[in-house]
């Protein structure tokens, strides 16, 4: 998930970035905002899985800042963690069954923006399974999710807090160990032939790469407003995120020596070659990603890692 050049965090750092959903994600996304970063980088998940597809300069995430509000309790007593046990059984199956809607319902009102991330990035999740558990503080509890992406796997940890008398999801983030699949990040898929580009070893629908080099043309040109006016309705990206990737300088192009990923035949995600902010950029480190969900082929999210 591509991770190499970056830090799955926003999920970044290792491997890949998650094959897109097999359907239309309906629910609204606010993934990516000024310095975006994929809670599932490490698994190349847009995040969340990001983990993969965002824009992103940081190696971390936060909705409203950097540390996460613990909620205080108004009884003397020491609160019972049962029910937090039970709200990380949830969120675990809930990524586990792409059951975006008890996602939403578990999530805190204040939540990290990375969770309304990972909720919207759960269809693309193979598995997820609750595999540990520790008591932070009387109103805090961490459990650790293994979530894979198709051959992929990496440990995240979920944070759930006790807030109005309830245990409610507050954040998540890839754990320190990072993938757990290999110890080393994954060689890049290669394309049949490094001519044309090809999505899962087929080739890719001519007027898919005609929105993917809209897109590209526009942000190369320095032109935002045509780039913002690619995005779908539903872009997992915000056009505040175009205005940063072209402040980068970006060169960039569609690299058909790596094979792409293709979700039926509305979705295809092509990686892409060349510089941004100065740096190069190849391999799992940028991608671009299009659907049809709607009609005519439009960005759905975009990632170019730069530090």
């Amino acid at each position: 998930m591509t991770y190499p050049q970056q830090p799955y965090g926003g999920f970044g750092g290792y491997g890949p970035p998650p094959s897109p959903p097999q359907k239309k994600n309906t629910a609204a996304i606010v993934a990516v905002v000024a310095a975006v970063v994929v809670v599932l980088a490490g698994l190349g998940i847009t995040g969340f899985v990001a983990p993969g597809f965002f824009l992103s300069d940081d190696d971390t995430k936060t909705g409203g800042g950097t540390t996460t509000p613990t909620p205080t309790t108004t009884s003397s007593e020491k609160p019972d963690t049962d029910g937090a046990e039970d709200a990380l059984a949830v969120v675990a199956d809930g990524l586990d069954g792409h059951d975006t809607g008890a996602l939403r319902d578990i999530a805190c009102a204040d939540a990290e923006e990375i969770v309304d991330e990972a909720i919207g990035d759960a269809d693309a999740i193979t598995k997820a399974e609750l595999v540990d558990t520790e008591e932070v503080s009387d109103d805090e509890v961490m459990g650790t999710v293994e979530v894979t992406v198709n051959d992929e796997s990496a440990d995240f940890e979920i944070t759930v807090v006790l807030a109005d008398d309830e245990w409610c999801w507050q954040d998540i983030r890839q754990a320190d160990g990072g993938p757990t699949a290999s110890s080393e990040p994954p060689e890049p898929s290669t394309g049949p032939s490094g001519g044309e580009p090809t999505a899962s070893g087929k080739p890719v629908p001519a007027a898919a790469l005609t929105a993917m080099q809209g897109f590209l043309d526009a942000i190369n040109s320095g032109d935002a407003a045509a780039a913002k006016g690619t995005l779908c309705e539903d872009a997992i990206n915000t056009p505040e995120d175009v205005d940063e990737l072209v402040g980068y300088d970006p060169d960039l192009r569609i690299d058909p020596s790596m094979d792409g990923i293709a979700t039926g035949e509305q979705s295809v995600q092509l990686y892409l070659r060349g510089t941004a902010k100065g740096q190069d950029l190849e391999g799992y480190s940028t991608n671009l990603w299009v659907t049809s969900y709607d009609g005519a082929w439009c960005v759905h999210a975009f990632r170019a890692v730069v530090i």
